[in-house]
């Protein structure tokens, strides 16, 4: 007899997919409801442990349902369990902007057939024959709650969930006849290449022994080992052993979704049968100017509900790479939102590649995978290294006064109620601004927030509700709107709120900026990192490791390799110039630095880029190099490129010209780009790749104290350098040279930072 397959789905998403119905309407939630849902939860849970003797939260529950050969495991975590003498009562509480005078029992039917749910799973678990659901609702502004009570009979519930499971069976066929295919594929799949590069089967193997482990591993893997293949591979193979259940591949840049959706059909050339997704931002593949996601203002909206299952059962009957390219074909065919498409579909992949946002920010996080059941996931991080910063922005918030002031003109003599909040908002605005000026500078911070800001922020979004439905398409609507969405996400970051943030203020003029800033991301990021099935967090720059470890959301039992260049040594050169490189003495050194660059570029005829610490140094010094040396073979990077500029830029490097090309450190030419060969045969790094000076910086390094100043200039400079220089070798034949320009390049503290096999010459 065939072994039974087992599938698992949560209650919530099969609700969802048997009974959401109707079109898409976002107009009255923002990006930041996920994070507000779960904040919302814990209030009212909190406020029920006190008022109730014998209250369980967080309840997880599970069934199993045999449908044919396969078995089906239903699971959910009901959000409180109350027993008051002989009465049970299974509580959902759902987060609302509405007033709740609007809401009434009947308001939304999928609300009662989750908790419905959950009372069949408790009453026959439990031999309960009568069993009481309470759906209470919780206004995030106003924290008020309204609940309604309702009884069922454990046979009422009976019909109703077999009735749900009898939709969802063609589902459940489907999905284990993909599965079974799924894992016979990933039996039979091997290595796509003859042979594994020098370090390659190391991160290979310590890969999926880390998801064997259920652990957490940081690998530090230089250009050319491989990096993406050899953790697709591992992981595929993982889940083939029934570990995890989904892949999610994280990436900070377009050019590294591309190098593993190429990886991904590698394997699939290779035999492998999967179902693959890359996720698009939604402002890149919306079809419409303006995003609006409402059936008034887009077609694409309407009836979304109605119509995208059968679309998708097409869709897995017929594909199994769904590309950008491949989702906007057939959402214009069949009138769909493209973005929408792409996340229902992702439920059905084993493989999501898609951007950190996804799954770390708390106002864009896919709550599907990263909140409902993270713990499936096996995650891989890719240019680990970038989510630092990525990081550290996703967990703050900053208002700006000048906004409030802009939008209480626009409102003035429309909106009485919402003027006079907005004004109340822009004097205490004020009043924040005079604290600074007191202080005889343009900037505090300080560990304290400024709680009433918050109320009257509030007050806002409470006003602004009633404005929001009454006055579309009135002249300023679109800007109260955005200014609405901005508070609202400034609130929700001000819950997450600890020792790891401080309330930072700078005044430029009149303007005042107030931000909420997360100089710790390691807290919020662990949730995630040690929450998922497995995490391995891999770039080729992860020097040094403990520090990535400390700010990514690792600890002590994190595992961490580092392997050596898989490149023969004598293929890569580097020289040094012990020139005073620092902020006071670059001006002075410019003509130095020009000659240095002209001598070394010289030396061997080829392409060449020089990396400037800042865009004025950057300007000044190619000004200076074309005044001495002429213009002929130079280019100079802009301030501000798109995509097709950025394009033209590259293809100057041919194997046969001779391009000297001035960009600055950390940008986009000096990391995620490739010009094998003679394309580009040096590179010339100018200082130490130090970040800007910043109140932001100033904050990390008070806060690490000791190893402060190393956390907020030293090792954010290093990995700029090591990206910039990581541009010149990238495959086993290219040979190349790089000059370091800085006398800080011979300190200890920088030697050992430097790769060990990296020798400089001066």
């Amino acid at each position: 007899m065939k072994d039974k397959i087992i599938i698992k789905e949560s209650v919530r998403g099969i609700i969802e997919y048997i009974l959401k119905t109707g079109s898409i309407d976002d107009r009255y939630m923002g990006s930041t409801r996920a994070l507000e849902g779960t904040i919302a939860h814990q209030k009212l849970q909190s406020s029920n442990e006190k008022a109730y003797s014998n209250y369980q939260k967080e309840v997880k529950l599970q069934q199993a349902f045999e449908i044919e050969n396969v078995t089906l495991i239903v699971d959910g975590r009901a959000d409180g369990i109350i027993i008051e003498d002989s009465d049970i009562y299974i509580e959902e509480i759902k987060s609302t902007m509405k007033s709740l005078v609007l809401i009434d029992e009947d308001y939304n039917e999928l609300h009662w057939a989750q908790a419905k749910f959950y009372a069949y799973i408790y009453a026959i678990q439990n031999n309960i024959e009568l069993i009481n659901i309470r759906l209470s609702y919780f206004n995030i502004e106003t924290e008020e709650v309204k609940s309604f009570n309702k009884s069922f009979s454990k046979n009422d519930l009976e019909n109703f969930v077999l009735s749900i499971i009898s939709e969802y069976k063609k589902w459940v066929i489907l999905k284990s006849n993909l599965l079974t295919e799924r894992n016979e594929s990933i039996r039979k799949l091997q290595f796509p290449f003859e042979s594994y590069r020098k370090g390659q089967k190391e991160l290979a193997v310590a890969c999926f022994n880390t998801i064997k482990e259920k652990a957490v591993l940081f690998a530090q893997a230089p250009t050319g080992i491989g990096k993406t293949i050899s953790t697709i591979f591992p992981a595929v193979k993982s889940l083939g052993e029934d570990r995890g259940e989904r892949i999610v591949y994280l990436t900070a840049k377009t050019i590294t979704r591309t190098v593993a959706e190429e990886a991904v059909n590698r394997l699939k050339n290779n035999k492998l049968s999967c179902r693959s997704i890359t996720v698009t931002a939604k402002e890149k593949i919306c079809f419409k100017d303006k995003s609006s996601c409402n059936p008034e203002q887009c077609e694409y909206a309407v009836n979304y509900y109605d119509k995208v299952n059968d679309v998708i059962l097409s869709m897995l009957k017929d594909e199994d790479s769904f590309t950008r390219e491949k989702i906007e074909e057939y959402a214009r065919k069949e009138k769909l939102c493209p973005f929408e498409l792409s996340l229902d579909l992702s439920l059905w992949c084993d493989l999501i590649i898609c951007d950190y946002n996804y799954a770390f920010d708390p106002r864009a996080r896919l709550k599907r995978f990263f909140e409902e059941d993270v713990n499936k996931n096996i995650l891989l991080v890719d240019e680990g290294h970038n989510l630092v910063d990525r990081a550290r922005n996703m967990f703050s918030a900053e208002i700006y006064k000048e906004r409030i002031l802009k939008s209480s003109k626009l409102i003035k003599g429309k909106a009485p109620n919402l003027y006079k909040s907005l004004n109340s908002i822009n004097r205490y605005l004020i009043d924040i601004r005079k604290e600074v000026q007191e202080s005889e500078s343009t900037s505090i911070y300080k560990n304290e927030e400024y709680k009433d800001l918050y109320k009257l922020l509030r007050m806002f979004l409470s006003e602004c509700d009633e404005y929001l439905i009454k006055a579309t398409n009135t002249e300023g609507y679109d800007e109260i709107r955005e200014l609405y969405f901005e508070i609202r996400a400034f609130i929700s970051i001000s819950e997450l709120y600890s020792k790891e943030y401080v309330t930072l203020v700078e005044i430029n003029k009149n303007d005042v900026k107030v931000k909420l800033f997360c100089v710790n991301p390691s807290k919020n990021l662990s949730k995630i990192v040690k929450g998922s099935y497995s995490t391995t967090i891999f770039s080729a720059t992860l020097t040094p490791i403990n520090y990535y470890i400390d700010l990514l959301g690792g600890d002590e039992k994190s595992y961490r390799m580092k392997l050596p260049s898989p490149f023969k040594k004598e293929n890569l050169k580097i020289y040094g110039h012990p020139l005073n490189m620092r902020f006071k003495q670059r001006e002075n050194n410019i003509d130095n630095v020009c000659n240095l660059i002209y001598k070394f570029k010289g030396e061997e005829e080829g392409n060449y880029m020089v990396f400037l610490p800042s865009y004025l140094y950057l300007n000044q010094v190619y000004s200076r190099y074309i005044e001495l040396f002429g213009e002929e073979n130079t280019i100079c990077q802009g301030e501000v490129l798109i995509e097709t500029e950025r394009e033209e830029f590259l293809n100057n490097f041919k194997e046969d010209t001779k391009i000297i090309a001035f960009c600055v450190i950390g940008g986009v030419f000096s990391e995620g780009i490739d010009l094998p060969g003679r394309r580009l045969i040096g590179s010339v790094i100018v200082g130490v790749g130090f970040p800007k000076i910043s109140n932001e910086g100033d904050i990390i390094r008070d806060y690490y104290d000791e190893k402060g100043f190393d956390y907020a200039y030293i090792y954010p400079g290093i990995n700029k350098v090591m990206q910039a220089a990581g541009r010149v070798i990238r495959t086993e034949t290219d040979k190349g040279r790089i000059l370091l320009i800085d006398d800080r390049y011979y300190t200890l503290k920088y030697r050992s930072l430097l790769p060990k096999e990296w020798e400089l010459t001066k």
